[in-house]
């Protein structure tokens, strides 16, 4: 790995413990409720429903959903911590090769931006209240698919010294509507909360399943390219 590459792993993991060390100060004087607590494990569970890319060594998992709907429910100290702990179990589960501490730092480091980054824009766009849940939700997934899939690209692109655009291209472009449909389904998630409550929001799990089921249909018959190992 270039010293290039090696600065912008170093600045990204850094500034992904600031934040994560940021939020758990936030959270530490806060009882966590009862409905952030079953969403954490949700997306934990999440995290196990992971799609292999063909080529590379990363993943995509259905724990964005979690994600998206922690930006429309809960703080933003809370969503980013929930995105952290996911992103740990979405390296650790059955990886195809053993990952290095690195990879795992980066990756959460990655995914704690992402979610922070798509909790502050959205809510500038949307503001606080919940009648703009649509502009929330599309803006909350555009965010978090640019970051996380631009940091990731960008190690990429300077480990093998391609254009970051043409990597970003080639990698990730492809898999925007995966997002948008996981935005819908978020949002769904969040409108039946707010309607009838949790119980009736819990009918996220089958949706998202089909969800996972269908993308990785699509993955494997796609055959995408290899082009280079990523980390996640």
């Amino acid at each position: 790995m270039s010293k290039r590459a090696q600065f912008f792993v170093g600045l990204t993991i850094a500034s992904g413990v600031c934040l994560v060390a940021y939020c758990l100060a936030e959270e530490a004087v806060v009882v966590p409720s009862s409905a952030y607590l079953v969403a954490v494990l949700l997306a934990m569970l999440a995290s196990t429903l992971k799609v292999h890319l063909p080529g590379i060594t990363g993943t995509i998992s259905v724990n964005f959903l979690l994600i998206l709907i922690a930006v429309a429910v809960f703080t933003f100290a809370e969503t980013v911590l929930l995105a952290s702990l996911a992103c740990i179990l979405q390296c650790l589960w059955r990886p195809r090769s053993r990952p290095r501490i690195v990879q795992v730092s980066f990756n959460v480091a990655t995914l704690a931006i992402s979610s922070g980054a798509s909790y502050r824009i959205s809510h500038v766009f949307a503001g606080s209240s919940t009648e703009h849940l649509a502009v929330l939700m599309a803006v909350a997934a555009w965010v978090y698919f640019v970051a996380d899939t631009l940091l990731v690209s960008g190690v990429l692109s300077l480990v093998q010294g391609k254009s970051l655009l043409a990597v970003w291209q080639q990698c990730y472009l492809w898999s925007f509507p995966y997002y948008l449909v996981g935005a819908a389904v978020a949002g769904l998630a969040v409108a039946t909360h707010q309607s009838a409550g949790w119980l009736m929001a819990l009918l996220i799990l089958p949706v998202m399943y089909l969800v996972y089921v269908f993308y990785r249909i699509c993955v494997e018959r796609a055959g995408l390219r290899s082009i280079a190992p990523a980390a996640r």
